[in-house]
């Protein structure tokens, strides 16, 4: 590559082709994968290689969130991308338009309380050999306490006739969530799709599959555990700057090393 003349040869390109399909494949680490650690090491070394991952990524309706040898290669979607995953496609599960709209805020609920589950301080995103880990009940609990907290600042809000101000994406959420119940039980006893605990199995599942989350069973407990990897750590970063992600720290989630329990969504509600 001449970094005097900023021009690349085929194989640089094919190189950062290679690197943009790695981050495809969420589940893969470059620990084990020798050529993926290599790539990603050319990419922090070589501010000319990065530039062209960065336009090979752009080409393909991608934006480069972090590369880096924990995390891997991991995108973000541009406007329009093929690649992006809306809400309302993710949540498709009534017919109804109003409850396409219901659907789509409590999935979106989940995931940001999944997210502020994981990582409840400031320096657990910042510290990168941190792993935070949540189950689902843990996460509609998060959800629950904070919908009950919102409920009771409207309520003393409306005695005082003083509109409450703060939190007002959480406060049109709780309404919704709280009409839910925790977990209905079908015949062969799994929680019915209409449920909290439904909803945020399915982002938990959906997390895994995107290699944002490990899952693996605690046996004395009986219950699913998901850890965080670097990947997730990465993408929570960006969704810190959400005011949501904020209004639900502020509303009760437990800190330090004993809370157990990004995806980012844009203001066209966008989930990436």
């Amino acid at each position: 590559m001449s970094r005097e003349l900023g021009t690349y040869s085929e194989h640089d390109a094919e190189e950062a082709a290679q690197l943009v399909g790695y981050g495809l494949r969420p589940r893969l680490r470059p620990h084990r994968d020798t050529d993926y650690a290599d790539l990603i090491r050319r990419y922090n070394e070589e501010p000319a290689f990065e530039q062209l991952v960065r336009k090979s990524a752009a080409g393909l309706g991608l934006r480069v969130i972090g590369i880096t040898q924990r995390a891997g290669a991991v995108f973000g979607t541009l406007p329009g991308s093929v690649f992006e995953t809306k809400l309302d496609h993710y949540a498709r599960q009534a017919r109804q338009t109003h409850q396409r709209e219901a659907e789509r805020v409590l999935h979106g609920i989940a995931h940001l309380a999944i997210a502020a589950c994981c990582f409840p301080r400031p320096e657990d995103l910042a510290d990168d050999g941190y792993v935070g880990q949540a189950t689902v009940s843990t996460v509609d609990n998060l959800v629950r306490h904070a919908c009950r907290e919102l409920s009771a600042r409207v309520d003393e809000s409306e005695e005082n006739s003083d509109p409450m101000a703060d939190a007002p994406e959480l406060e049109r959420a709780w309404r919704v969530y709280l009409r839910r119940p925790e977990a209905n039980s079908t015949s062969d006893g799994r929680a019915a799709p209409p449920s909290t605990e439904a909803i945020v199995g399915k982002a938990l599942r959906y997390l895994v599959d995107q290699g944002m989350l490990t899952e693996a069973e605690d046996e004395e407990l009986s219950v699913k555990v998901y850890r965080t990897t670097g990947r997730y750590q990465l993408q929570v970063r960006e969704l810190a700057a959400v005011e949501a992600y904020d209004e639900l720290l502020r509303l009760g989630v437990p800190a330090g090393p004993a809370a157990t329990g990004v995806i980012r969504f844009s203001d066209s509600g966008m989930l990436y």
